[in-house]
């Protein structure tokens, strides 16, 4: 298989959620091999095509966290990627635990187009300049990180931030952990600096991370749309 699927699941809503999507592949002869960090391995369904570790093993200060959406630090997921990577693999989709498989529309080949060399895409993007002229703060951690690296970056190439609930990540040999360790930096920024955590997610840091290593950002709808799904269960 010349992909990976990652994710990541803290809290029994969310190890359910987990489950659900392990058993959305079940139907498949040939199968992903999905990398899941949690805090809790025992509560993840064992299947020969998933891949468990306790997020002690990466970073032992996740383990404790806030139970509530807006408090939650979202950039833990990090580690479901570096577990991908360091199991070989360069084509990973980095995702959310309430995504399922689309049965009628998911084929192993449709998966593997939509990945582009040496990026970080996804199906839902946002526009850096039409985004930092309102109050929605994306941007902001990113612009923060420039100066604090002493760099700047062309915003028009921002005009597709993927999102960070479905990415198709694309990135080869050593640059993959060049990519992280940039991210790693940002994260000790965000918390020494006591920086927004909205929005939440990643979108600031993957894109600078990806920038600073030269890696592209974009979308890829017309590629991957609907091929996985989200089914929210929404509680904030």
């Amino acid at each position: 298989m010349e992909y990976a699927i990652a994710t990541f699941c803290y809290g029994e809503r969310y190890y359910n959620q987990t489950n659900r999507m392990i058993e959305s592949f079940d139907y498949m002869e040939v199968k992903p091999q999905i990398f899941i960090v949690t805090d809790s391995v025992e509560s993840i369904l064992e299947r020969d095509f998933v891949n468990v570790k306790n997020i002690t093993d990466f970073n032992p200060k996740y383990s404790t966290y806030y139970k509530n959406y807006y408090g939650f630090d979202f950039s833990v997921k990090r580690y479901s990627l570096l577990y991908a990577f360091q199991n070989g693999h360069e084509n990973v989709i980095l995702c959310d635990t309430d995504v399922v498989v689309n049965n009628t529309l998911y084929s192993h080949i449709l998966v593997q187009k939509s990945f582009d060399d040496n990026s970080i895409v996804g199906p839902v993007t946002y526009n850096f300049n039409d985004e930092f002229k309102t109050n929605s703060m994306l941007g902001r951690r990113l612009t923060h990180y420039e100066n604090k690296f002493g760099v700047e970056y062309d915003k028009d190439r921002l005009n597709f931030m993927p999102e960070d609930c479905i990415q198709y990540i694309s990135i080869k040999g050593d640059l993959r952990f060049s990519f992280l360790e940039t991210w790693n930096k940002c994260i000790e920024i965000k918390d020494t600096e006591n920086l927004y955590n909205t929005p939440a997610g990643n979108i600031d840091e993957m894109c600078f991370s990806a920038f600073y290593n030269n890696i592209t950002v974009g979308n890829n709808a017309n590629k991957c749309l609907n091929l996985l799904t989200a089914k929210h269960d929404k509680w904030y």
